[in-house]
């Protein structure tokens, strides 16, 4: 899949507003060394392809589980990701393995077949029941779908129980509170959309579409920009020109800028924005510095585009 050349320093130098990039691991990603071999033994060892799905597992799992997250960096890409030696390891012991699907990690589950991991694999885009790979509009950042989330939860607790019915009570009572806080996250997306109505966005990649459904907020970059975006060649100069006439138009209320990658074309729908007034606003498809949970790195993004709306 073709993706563009990371350029944080470019999206960054741009005012978006948006939290620097470092890499932050996932908090679950090792166990303590000063527990007792015994107790490492008992947890459940998951290996998820991003630090969003680690915290989703982390979340159900709790201090029963021992979560490695392979993509735990925003300046790294999970469309290209190459393994290396300890990743491979992970999904080598492995019992729950976590890919996003869709074409987004497809390395994650060739992972799973080319290290004799026997884990159970949970495919977020196929759990997830919206739209597959080939079909109209599809849109493979199920991540930003809440109820995606809520769905592969369900899945991680299950197999989670399978693998340690002992601890059957903690994995349902935390399902049961994440399952809460998603019930907060669509509450406020829902608050969003109605102090802000009629509200339109342009994206410079289609990474928050499912939260702006969430949010009521119509998104309305061109078809072909974002078919076109997929491809090696990019947007063509057509596309391109019909898309920042739309900023230009102040059609739009609000552009998204995914905050991990950049090129001319992304820095030319900025500089029609900035000559429109309209707000720029950064997206992130692993978590920015200082966000370690699911349900923070949905409220930010829900923060951040209520702010830029304002």
């Amino acid at each position: 899949m073709y993706r563009r050349l990371l350029a944080i320093a470019t999206v960054s130098a741009c005012a978006l507003g948006m939290a620097g990039c470092s890499g932050n691991s996932d908090s679950g990603s090792s166990t303590s060394s000063t527990s007792s071999t015994a107790a490492a033994t008992d947890k459940v060892d998951i290996v998820a392809s991003t630090n969003v799905w680690g915290s989703v597992a982390q979340a159900i799992g709790g201090d029963k589980v021992n979560v490695h997250s392979v993509i735990d960096s925003p300046d790294q890409d999970p469309h290209d990701y190459e393994a290396t030696a300890k990743d491979k390891l992970a999904f080598s012991k492995a019992k729950i393995a976590i890919a996003n699907g869709g074409g987004y990690d497809d390395w994650a589950p060739k992972l799973v077949k080319s290290t004799g991991s026997k884990a159970t694999l949970i495919d977020a885009v196929e759990t997830s029941g919206l739209k597959k790979p080939g079909q109209e509009e599809f849109n493979e950042h199920v991540f930003f779908s809440i109820d995606s989330a809520r769905k592969v939860a369900k899945v991680v607790e299950s197999d989670l129980v399978k693998a340690s019915p002992d601890n059957k009570a903690t994995f349902e009572s935390n399902l049961k509170d994440f399952e809460s806080k998603l019930d907060d996250l669509k509450a406020q997306a829902a608050t969003v959309g109605e102090k802000h109505p009629n509200s339109t966005a342009i994206a410079t990649e289609p990474v928050v579409g499912y939260l702006l459904e969430d949010m009521k907020i119509k998104n309305i970059t061109p078809e072909e920009f974002v078919e076109q975006s997929e491809t090696e060649a990019g947007p063509s100069t057509k596309v391109v020109h019909e898309t920042t006439t739309l900023i230009a138009d102040k059609k739009a209320s609000i552009l998204l800028v995914n905050g991990q990658t950049s090129d001319d074309v992304t820095k030319e729908l900025q500089k029609a924005a900035k000559g429109a007034g309209i707000q720029q606003v950064g997206v992130w498809e692993t978590f920015p510095k200082g966000v370690d949970t699911y349900q923070d790195f949905i409220a930010k993004a829900i923060t951040d585009i209520d702010n830029g709306l304002a």
